[in-house]
């Protein structure tokens, strides 16, 4: 099958994911579609070094859910709410890597051993509702790197905090 759109032509037929509720078709379009680093398979054919496709608000979630480190992220997220009540105020961006999946890749996986890379893809459905900018993570090993990860945030949910700084515009008020 063979669509139009203004200047963009996708193609259906090879793509394996489409869904279509009104057609009732299994397959799904993307634009600046990605292809593994390891092998070159196209991310829509489901290549075994794809560790995670999500959509971009949904990232950070279906990482620690798929590593089974939920408690040690719950822990983890408290420890640095309350480490930065105590350095005195709360800033967005030391919570970035909660929510954005740029900062999270940072944070946690770009270090680790099993991280093979990470890309971004505009997928579309057949209506404009259903497009949504991806996620792809990837790994020569999608286990090995959940267990690093879990691993990893255990270990950060279990480092006490940091006795704090005082702030620059608090040092007239801490005598040294």
């Amino acid at each position: 099958m063979r669509k139009s759109y203004g200047c963009v032509t996708l193609l259906l037929d090879d793509l394996a994911d489409w869904r279509d509720t009104d057609n009732q078709q299994d397959a799904r379009a993307m634009m600046n579609q990605r292809n593994c680093p390891f092998c070159k398979v196209p991310a829509a054919k489901d290549c075994e070094h794809l560790a995670l496709a999500a959509e971009g608000r949904d990232f950070v979630r279906r990482c620690v859910e798929a590593c089974e480190g939920q408690q040690a992220w719950n822990l983890l997220c408290h420890r640095r709410r309350h480490q930065e009540n105590r350095i005195g105020g709360w800033a967005s961006e030391h919570e970035d890597f909660t929510w954005l999946e740029t900062a999270f890749c940072e944070e946690f996986l770009q270090h680790l051993t099993w991280f093979g890379g990470m890309d971004h893809e505009w997928r579309s459905g057949p209506r404009p509702e259903q497009g949504g900018f991806w996620v792809l993570l990837w790994s020569k090993n999608p286990q090995r790197l959940w267990w690093e990860l879990r691993e990893e945030l255990e270990r950060e949910g279990a480092m006490p905090a940091p006795s704090p700084e005082a702030p620059p515009w608090l040092i007239w008020l801490s005598p040294k």
